[in-house]
């Protein structure tokens, strides 16, 4: 009786797990439940997710089948992690105070949430079938993205954006001139990582397939790619070049490294925003170079010192090299401050580099000095830090940030054995897998990766299939 319920559950997480492939990704961030305090909000696919998770306890208690927890290092380094979180975390609400107690346990559980991803789909995913309809399920759902996305640019489709606290609450907005697609996702910064992943790991399907999908391959890697360029996001666009020829060198295809980077510079140098963002990112924030704001006489220039430099500060002020206020008619933002530069890419790129270096950054290196070891708890960095390991470092200190290494050293360990692995599919896919790993990191230098839902609870689904691959090596289902 027992093993026939587990069965049943074990098949039901496979099919809601293959649900939550595409569900997750293209599912927009409508609000189901709001939290008081913050405008991150309970969704659907966090009610889902719950839902396989329950499943798949059930399903380890019905066969008292903890192995994952007890004899797997993968399993130890998540309990470690998440030990290490709860020790932050009451810490963070009785010791230093600076996290409220449901904002804290909120996000602790989502972390827990999102990477208990990664057992279930090792666990359930036991053959080569079910690995492939995986893999299709996610190209599919790349190329529905991709559509959205073009729709979204060309059409004025609608989306939906978790960008401020008005957005967050499920409105329904259009594109405006100049704004960047983000598909179905809740930002141009997601729709970027999910992007730059997937074209890594078509990268490593063109080497799988047969010769009549190649063409297909090299279609969606190309429509992905503009798409990419769309989102004007510069560090996973560089991630993405990484990533790939991280996998060309793990598939030991170096012969196509030269390809790569000649289409790597034709991307950069055909104009787009793309590019007018990478060159303002040297010579403005780089060479501080560029024309400057001054303020409109000595009072105002020493009244703007006093507000914050990268945040909005609406004041008639005049260009040091001409004489109109600073008005849409002038073409000169009108919230520009003194220091600033004139044109409204290089003020774009001047800015979000200048919130992070200035406020963000040095927010999570205080509160890492706070409490060094366990840091201020998680939600006390507020919704982002753009910056990954510093918030890591922030939240949850050394000893939180050096079991999350844990975490990823052992899975690394896995997951490279199977690049020299006999079947093809599972060689290539762990290739493209340690890649992906790769492009995470680098993208973490800047955005909060593996805090964005969507994108981190893909990122652990898809090293939970590369471990149930590593271990299904044998078998020719």
């Amino acid at each position: 009786m027992n093993l026939k319920i587990f069965n049943v559950l074990e098949k039901t997480s496979f099919i809601l797990t293959l649900f939550l492939f595409a569900f997750i990704p293209l599912y927009p961030k409508f609000p189901l439940l709001n939290i008081t305090g913050t405008y991150v909000a309970v969704r659907l696919e966090d009610l889902l997710i719950a839902l396989v998770i329950a499943f798949w306890v059930i399903g380890r208690y019905i066969r008292k089948d903890w192995d994952f927890f007890t004899k797997d290092n993968t399993g130890k380094a998540f309990l470690l992690f998440f030990f290490i979180g709860i020790l932050s975390l009451i810490s963070a609400i009785f010791l230093t105070s600076t996290v409220t107690a449901h904002l804290g346990v909120l996000h602790f559980f989502r972390r827990v949430e999102l990477m208990l991803l990664l057992p279930v789909v090792a666990t359930v995913f036991t053959t080569k079938k079910r690995l492939t309809s995986a893999l299709i399920v996610l190209f599919l759902t790349l190329f529905v993205v991709n559509i959205y996305a073009l729709g979204q640019q060309y059409l004025d489709w609608p989306l939906i954006s978790t960008t401020n606290s008005e957005f967050a609450k499920g409105l329904v907005l259009r594109l405006t001139p100049g704004a960047r697609v983000n598909s179905s996702f809740a930002g141009h910064y997601d729709l970027a990582v999910f992007l730059a992943a997937a074209i890594v790991f078509l990268s490593v399907a063109f080497f799988i397939v047969k010769r009549r999908w190649k063409i297909l391959i090299i279609l969606l890697s190309g429509f992905s790619l503009f798409i990419l360029v769309l989102t004007a996001a510069r560090v996973s666009f560089v991630a993405t070049f990484a990533g790939v020829i991280s996998a060309l060198i793990f598939s030991k295809k170096k012969k196509y490294l030269l390809l790569i980077f000649i289409l790597l510079g034709l991307v950069l140098v055909y104009p787009s925003q793309l590019r007018d963002r990478f060159i303002s990112t040297i010579t403005i924030n780089l060479f501080n170079m560029g024309q400057r704001y001054e303020g409109r006489n000595l009072n105002q220039q020493l009244e703007s010192k006093l507000n914050i430099p990268t945040l909005p500060y609406k004041m008639a002020s005049r260009s040091a090299l001409a004489s109109p206020f600073a008005s849409a008619a002038a073409g000169i933002p009108v919230d520009i401050t003194p220091g600033e530069p004139i044109d409204a890419v290089d003020l774009a790129v001047y800015r979000s580099f200048q919130i992070r270096f200035n406020i963000e950054w040095p927010r999570a290196y205080r509160a890492f000095l706070k409490n060094p070891f366990l840091g201020t708890g998680y939600s006390s960095l507020g919704i982002a830090t753009d910056n990954d390991h510093l918030r890591s470092l922030g939240e949850v200190g050394i000893l939180g940030t050096l079991a999350f290494c844990l975490v990823f050293i052992s899975v690394w360990k896995k997951i490279y054995k199977g690049i020299k692995n006999e079947d093809k599919l599972v060689r290539y896919f762990s290739a493209g897998t340690l890649s992906v790993t790769i492009l995470f990191l680098i993208n973490g230098l800047f955005i909060d990766v593996f805090e964005a839902s969507k994108i981190a609870s893909l990122f652990w689904m898809v090293l939970g299939l590369n471990l149930a691959a590593v271990r299904f090596k044998n078998e020719n289902i």
